[in-house]
């Protein structure tokens, strides 16, 4: 007998070591990428602030992060690429405060009004000048790449799906599709938020943002009165603004 360390098994079966190191050593590759990604993104954000919206360059987000174009460009093929991060990363962070805003409520018609009101007031809680840029790329890329715009708003989407869902199942709203209604309820709100950030071109009076909810959710058939949504809002947790209310509301 000697003290020497065992043959391990064959390749198909290593010891259980091996995964678990290989395991953790993945993982924090994985989170070292996610962290430099994040940094990269942040700073994408803080230039686009700066610029007021306006066309940047990968050099400035580069100068800003700290971090060489060889560097960015490993974790972002394009200058889109990188921006279509920021656009996602604002719509995650929206998701979650829409759903701070309407923790206080319990009936689900009450929690979809709430939902689509924090939905087209929450602009007003970041940096004018990222919204625009933001808008910008939105139209840009929802003519070449749809796809990819849906699914880096995916996180709001699915939130305002499931209050639909939860509406009709609850049969506060008319039974309808909900995820038909979503995109009709969407639809209208990317339309607001661009015209609200860019300027709108019909020509027309563009609706506050209440008179746009109350026209959705009737479209839904649920029968709402002026009233009741201005105390559906009333209710609503809102973050700090950066002001004393969200710019929207002033117009009440």
């Amino acid at each position: 007998m000697t003290d020497s360390v065992p043959e391990q098994l064959d390749g198909e079966t290593g010891a259980d070591w091996h995964r678990r190191v290989v395991g953790r050593s993945l993982r924090k590759a994985a989170d070292r990428s996610v962290d430099r990604g994040m940094n990269l993104i942040r700073a994408a954000a803080t230039v686009l602030d700066r610029s007021g919206g306006e066309d940047i360059t990968v050099q400035e987000v580069a100068d800003e992060a700290g971090q060489s174009l060889r560097t960015l460009y490993q974790y972002f093929e394009s200058k889109d690429d990188l921006l279509l991060a920021v656009f996602e990363e604002a719509m995650r962070t929206y998701a979650e405060l829409i759903g701070r805003a309407i923790s206080e409520l319990t009936d689900p018609l009450e929690r979809l009004a709430g939902g689509l009101v924090a939905l087209v007031r929450m602009p007003a809680f970041s940096d004018g000048a990222r919204a625009r840029g933001l808008s910008r790329l939105r139209l840009r890329l929802s003519e070449t790449q749809p796809d990819l715009i849906a699914r880096a708003q995916s996180a709001v989407t699915a939130l305002l799906h499931g209050l639909v869902d939860d509406a009709v199942t609850a049969g506060r709203v008319p039974a309808t599709d909900p995820e038909s209604a979503t995109f009709v309820l969407v639809s209208l709100n990317t339309a607001f938020i661009t015209a609200e950030t860019l300027g709108s071109d019909t020509g027309v009076r563009r609706p506050d943002a209440l008179e746009l909810i109350a026209f959705g959710l009737r479209g839904l058939g649920a029968a709402v009165e002026d009233a009741w949504l201005r105390d559906v809002e009333s209710r609503l947790v809102f973050p700090k603004a950066r002001t004393s209310r969200p710019r929207a509301a002033k117009k009440r």
